[in-house]
């Protein structure tokens, strides 16, 4: 029975990987667009009901609309009425004036007429007068003026009972328009109170009809949100999760490399084909870096170089990498063996290593990616390691906080590093120079982030800065030509950090990324 070679056992470890690792991350990506899509779904519903909702507040204002037209014609009518009473009023008290007028002529002719029979009354000649059968002529003419004198006073009289009676009719008329007064004056009371109550409740409907429409507008922009979502994830169908670029996952471990990067060191291979390049410093203000693959698997990375403190505290958040260097004192050492890391360095796999014939030791000690994947597989993996960012789609737009931005300088201490802008990425320079890789490309990552850190003493020498990357602080994130200013958090140990403005993640342009950390006020921007 033919048996299988540790490499071809491997090599077909790493084939099952990749139909797993595309059919789980499909899988996963999948239900992540079922759930945005469910969300939009229960957004335009929610919207639905707002609109329902506000249809019903506007309906409330056009039916208040048309309480207040009535009420202000019914006080337009009563005020009409109270305005035109004060001139009924006014006409009938010059009718009142006039019969009270009227009434001194018959009141004088029966004054007069009285005083006259008074005077003029005889009772000798009265009885001479009923007693005579013949009468003369003088005495039928005294008759006849008797008569007369009768019919005056009655028709005074009838007179005056007649104006009498019309003050009587003035007086229940006036009592009538002061009546018709105090009534139109309750009505448009009732009225004006009425419009009061109904106009009262306006800003309350008004209110409400803002709380909504601002609402709905909120969902909206969830909705876009969810829409952008939706195209990133599916973006990212067709994409590494690791750097938003196209291709396939492959569930492997993320495999770290400690790179040299004094001048002796450069141009050093493989870093341009790194998912993630962290810089950080070591003794005397020089850097190291750590160069963190997933996506791809170059045949050639290094110079590689020994372990420092700050790299465990590090890698610990990318479940279990494999971490390749050259070797360590003894306390360094011990921390990394204390680490959730797995060990591929040159004592473990020595076979895996080789030294380059054009460089000077110690910056000549070289690996293949591939070589120690194959020799750690970790085939127990069933998922990708986390991915240190999150990445926008296409059609993403940048963070609103993003201002433009051309270049960012930081000062390491004896390494000093710019980032400028070219439009696609941020090139880079060391020591005044152009920094190449080991083929003359030029390294120029779609974003850099410069993450402010805390450097203590390092257990492991006094004179070793230890990078504190557990915590939170201050993030600049150079992506697309601008910069956004956020904070770092690290809480979780076994997380990569998060960038975030005001609790909203950071996504950064598809592509790779170098991290330096760097201390507080080391770096200047443009």
């Amino acid at each position: 029975m033919r048996q299988l070679s540790l490499t071809t056992i491997a090599t077909l470890a790493l084939v099952i990987a990749v139909f797993a690792s595309t059919a789980v991350g499909a899988q996963t990506f999948l239900e992540r667009i079922d759930e945005e899509e469910e969300s939009i779904v229960a957004f335009e519903s929610e919207i639905q009901n707002l609109e329902e909702l506000i249809s019903g507040y506007e309906k409330q204002l056009n039916d208040i609309a048309d309480l207040v037209a009535e009420t202000e014609t019914r006080i337009a009518i009563e005020e009409e009425i109270l305005s035109l009473l004060p001139i009924y009023t006014e006409l009938m008290a010059d009718d009142l004036i006039d019969h009270y007028v009227s009434l001194e002529e018959p009141t004088a002719v029966r004054h007069a007429m009285a005083i006259d029979a008074y005077v003029r009354n005889d009772e000798h000649i009265n009885a001479v007068l009923t007693q005579s059968i013949q009468l003369s002529e003088e005495a039928l003419e005294q008759i006849r003026a008797r008569l007369l004198y009768e019919s005056i006073i009655s028709d005074a009289n009838d007179q005056l009972l007649e104006i009498y009676d019309e003050l009587r009719q003035l007086g229940t008329e006036i009592d009538s328009l002061f009546e018709r007064k105090a009534q139109s004056t309750e009505r448009r009371t009732l009225a004006a109170e009425d419009r009061s109550e109904a106009m009262s409740v306006i800003p309350g409907i008004e209110e409400q009809i803002d709380s909504s429409t601002s609402t709905i507008n909120t969902i909206r922009g969830s909705i876009v949100k969810a829409e952008l979502e939706i195209d990133r994830l599916r973006e990212l169908l067709v994409a590494m999760r690791w750097t938003a670029l196209f291709g396939e996952d492959i569930i492997r471990p993320a495999l770290a490399f400690k790179i040299d990067n004094v001048s002796a060191a450069r141009p050093q291979s493989g870093i341009n084909q790194a998912d993630v390049v962290y810089e950080e410093v070591v003794e005397a203000g020089l850097t190291r870096l750590v160069a963190i693959f997933q996506t791809e698997s170059p045949s050639v990375v290094g110079p590689i170089r020994s372990a420092r403190s700050s790299d465990p505290i590090l890698l610990i958040g990318f479940d279990r990498p494999l971490f390749a260097y050259s070797g360590a004192n003894s306390i360094t050492q011990s921390l990394v063996n204390a680490a959730d890391v797995e060990r591929v360095g040159y004592r473990e796999l020595p076979s895996a290593y080789w030294r380059s014939e054009t460089r000077r030791s110690p910056h000549n000690l070289y690996a293949s990616a591939s070589q120690l994947w194959a020799l750690n597989p970790q085939p127990e993996r069933t998922e990708l390691p986390p991915a240190p960012f999150e990445f926008r789609g296409s059609e993403e737009p940048l963070h609103p906080s993003a201002i433009p931005a051309e270049k960012v300088d930081i000062d390491f201490g004896w390494t000093e590093v710019e980032y400028k802008w070219n439009g696609s990425g941020w090139a880079r320079r060391q020591g005044g120079s152009a920094h190449t890789d080991s083929s003359g490309v030029r390294v120029a990552p779609a974003n850099v982030i410069v993450q402010f850190v805390t450097y203590g003493t390092s257990p492991a020498a006094e004179t070793s800065p230890e990078a504190e990357t557990i915590g939170t602080g201050i993030a600049w994130i150079f992506t697309d030509g601008h910069l956004i200013i956020g904070e770092w958090e690290r809480t979780d140990p076994d997380l990569p950090a998060i960038y975030h403005v005001d609790e909203e993640e950071i996504r950064m342009t598809p592509g790779r990324t170098w991290v330096a950390l760097a201390k507080r006020e080391t770096a200047i921007w443009e």
